[in-house]
């Protein structure tokens, strides 16, 4: 956290606010050669636009704020992006963390099942068909991201595009990775309920 000591908790969220919104839009939102001329994320511009995003801080390495995000998911907004500013080191162990939360979700430690957390770390590999070349940082911070949405609501979307040729463009030739897979499995143990 000694990168936060100059900067007070307001300039720091609303820096990496802004940071988050324009990584969005270069990112996610703008179509890409490499995607046929989709974009990276075919909801996310509508999704901003309607002011359905929710973005909010974790400055610990407690979970409890995901804990609490995870009990009371407000469907005011489609997704929840926290932003972590307290991450693991490793890239793997916050995706195995991640994992886990799933699962949980899964068995119902949290009440509604209906929900899927996603996360990035600042390890991550790119993925070269979504990375933009243009987008640059403009904070020296570094944090992961977690983002919470409805399971349902996801697969619906995920299904969609299957019915177009987003995910030759996103996987090629490769089989879908494994969480790609899991989240399947445990949205048709939704339904199934």
């Amino acid at each position: 956290m000694a990168q936060l000591d100059s900067l007070s908790k307001f300039d720091v969220e609303e820096s990496i606010r802004q940071e988050v919104r324009e990584w969005s839009r270069q990112t996610l939102e703008s179509p890409s050669k490499e995607l046929g001329g989709m974009s990276a994320c075919p909801y996310a511009k509508k999704t901003w636009d309607a002011h359905q995003v929710l973005m909010t801080f974790k400055r610990t390495k407690s979970f409890i704020d995901v804990f609490e995000s995870l009990e009371s998911y407000d469907d005011k907004y489609r997704i929840h992006i926290i932003v972590d500013l307290e991450y693991e080191e490793s890239a793997e162990e916050f995706h195995d963390r991640v994992e886990a939360l799933n699962y949980a979700i899964s068995n119902g430690v949290f009440g509604d099942r209906d929900l899927w957390i996603m996360g990035s770390h600042p390890d991550d590999e790119a993925n070269e068909a979504i990375e933009s070349d243009d987008f640059e940082e403009f904070n020296e911070i570094s944090y992961a991201m977690l983002y919470i949405q409805r399971l349902e609501d996801l697969q619906n979307a995920v299904h969609k595009l299957k019915n177009t040729d987003y995910y030759s463009f996103v996987f090629g030739d490769d089989e879908p990775p494994h969480v790609f897979q899991l989240r399947e499995s445990f949205y048709n143990e939704l339904i199934e309920r």
